[in-house]
């Protein structure tokens, strides 16, 4: 990219100004307090915007330092610029009122509203905190910030090794996590449905082992009271002893009858012969006593063995009540039994299927390890990724340090934070044993080392606001010699004349641009 013209209407102190820049080392001198500072403002606001903060944060805001006091209607200005072989003109008004946004590509006469489409393509992607931390450096910010160590991470997470950052690995590792945790909350969940599942099963398995046993304990005791009438398989029948009571008291019943019977007969087939026979009425009266005792005897015993007979009937009856009762009940025990077993046996068959089921991976587990394996497979990428673009970083870095030091520091040493320590050959050293002039130089090779690699798509001018003011001659005609040779669009903002002075004697074309 090629600043060509900038026109400032009203910004901060400066209005209706007009600046015209060269492709190579612009110095734009001016005394302090000239507006230097300003103008560097203004670049950055053209390009990346100027917004209003709220509160009390708006006192002394960017929005609030600059802001016209005179006109400030007119907030803003125009920026002609060059990128990626197009040549553009941008137009802002920064008050909010009238805020207006506007970029016109000059070549083929397109027009663009920048707050519908944005500038980042037409400025290579280059984030504002890129554009803070390397190309654009401001007063006592030569130091590079914790923005710069993030856009760097951020740049390694997406890095693709020969430059394409069209993949962003880190955004894709976010995905990847914010899927895994979607199918893991429906593993889990699937998993405590299950063993609910199994619990419950447990829990009717359990209460229907107990009626089980409760039966079994019940067909127990009617085991035991068949036994007690004599009804189980290989042993004595109880109904065989009653009926041979019975037909044994039948038999005495009906032998009392007939002897009644007979008797009788006896008795008065006595009287009718002692009749006829004319014999002694005494004797006739005691044939006729005998035979009548008799038949009273007889008939005695007879209803003895009746009544006991009604009784042994009355017995079997009770016993066949029982005996179908207990029948009767036992078979339905056994049956509730069967009924019972055959659930038990389903539940177990169900529960082993979940048991069986819980070693073979669920979908979501199957995608869970997926997303875990694509996971580790980005982290391996990225390590090597950071492998990759650490050194290219620190081989820049040390390249640029070793040219403006004239060799004396040949090698940075840096880690994953962007802590960085030099390199004697000897021994390392750590920055903050080094001179603030050291320091100042290791910061500008990393700015301008980071700068090429996060600004690949398109070259950003360098944009430096009286930073050399802890530089001696000898670093700053280093610097200056590095900044040439590089063909770079330098603007050195500057309120001393040494700049101009070394880029005289060191024969190095500049433009001369002066602030009053």
């Amino acid at each position: 990219m090629i600043i060509r013209q900038l026109n400032i209407k009203n910004f901060g102190k400066i209005h209706d100004k007009t600046l015209e820049f060269s492709p190579g080392i612009n110095v734009l001198y001016g005394e302090n307090e000239s507006g230097k500072t300003t103008i560097h403002t203004f670049i950055k606001s053209m390009f990346f915007g100027l917004t209003r903060m709220r509160g009390k944060a708006a006192r002394n805001d960017t929005y609030s330092t600059y802001e016209p006091w005179e006109n400030p209607g007119q907030y803003g200005g125009t920026i002609w610029f060059n990128s990626k072989g197009h040549n553009y003109r941008l137009s802002r008004n920064f008050q909010k009122d009238h805020a207006f946004s506007e970029l016109l590509n000059e070549d083929t006469k397109e027009l663009a509203d920048i707050d519908a489409v944005g500038l980042e393509k037409v400025l290579g992607n280059v984030s504002e905190a890129v554009y803070d931390n390397t190309v654009s450096v401001a007063q006592l910010k030569s130091v590079t910030g914790q923005d710069l160590v993030r856009e760097l991470q951020n740049y390694m997470a997406s890095y693709q090794g020969t430059g394409d950052s069209s993949i962003d690995l880190g955004r894709a590792m976010q995905m990847l996590k914010m899927s895994r945790k979607g199918y893991q909350v429906q593993a889990d969940k699937k998993q405590k449905e299950t063993e609910q599942e199994q619990q419950k099963l447990q829990v009717n398995m359990d209460y229907i082992a107990g009626e089980m046993n409760d039966l079994r304990e019940k067909i127990a005791q009617i085991d035991e009271k068949e036994g007690s009438l004599g009804m189980r398989p290989g042993e004595e029948n109880g109904a065989l002893l009653l009926d041979e009571k019975l037909a044994e008291t039948r038999k005495k019943r009906n032998r009392y009858a007939l002897g009644m019977l007979a008797s009788a007969a006896v008795g008065i087939i006595g009287l009718i012969t002692s009749a006829l026979a004319a014999n002694s009425i005494a004797v006739s009266l005691t044939a006729v006593a005998i035979a009548a005792g008799l038949v009273f005897f007889c008939g005695r015993q007879q209803m003895k063995y009746a009544r006991e007979f009604q009784k042994r009937v009355r017995m079997k009856n009770r016993w066949m009540s029982r005996q179908e009762k207990l029948k009767w009940s036992k078979e339905s025990l056994k049956q509730d039994y069967d009924e019972k077993e055959t659930d038990f046996r389903n539940l177990q068959e169900e529960y082993r299927e979940y048991e069986e089921n819980s070693y073979l991976p669920t979908l979501e587990e199957m995608e869970v390890q997926a997303l875990n394996l694509a996971m580790e497979t980005i982290e391996m990428l990225s390590e090597n990724i950071h492998h990759q673009v650490g050194r290219k970083l620190r081989t820049r870095t040390s390249q640029i340090l070793s040219e403006i030091t004239g060799g004396k520091y040949q090698e940075v040493l840096m880690d994953a934070a962007f802590h960085m320590t030099v390199n004697t050959g000897d021994r390392t050293i750590g920055l903050e044993r080094l001179s603030r002039g050291t320091m100042e130089q290791i910061y500008f090779s990393l700015r301008m080392a980071a700068g090429e690699l996060l600004c690949q798509e398109e070259s950003f001018p360098v944009i430096l606001d009286d930073v050399f003011g802890m530089y001696d001659e000898e670093r700053l005609a280093a610097v200056l010699k590095w900044m040439h040779k590089e063909n770079k669009q330098i603007i050195i903002s500057t309120c001393h004349k040494r700049e101009m002075e070394i880029l005289d004697r060191e024969g190095i074309p500049y433009q001369k641009l002066l602030l009053s």
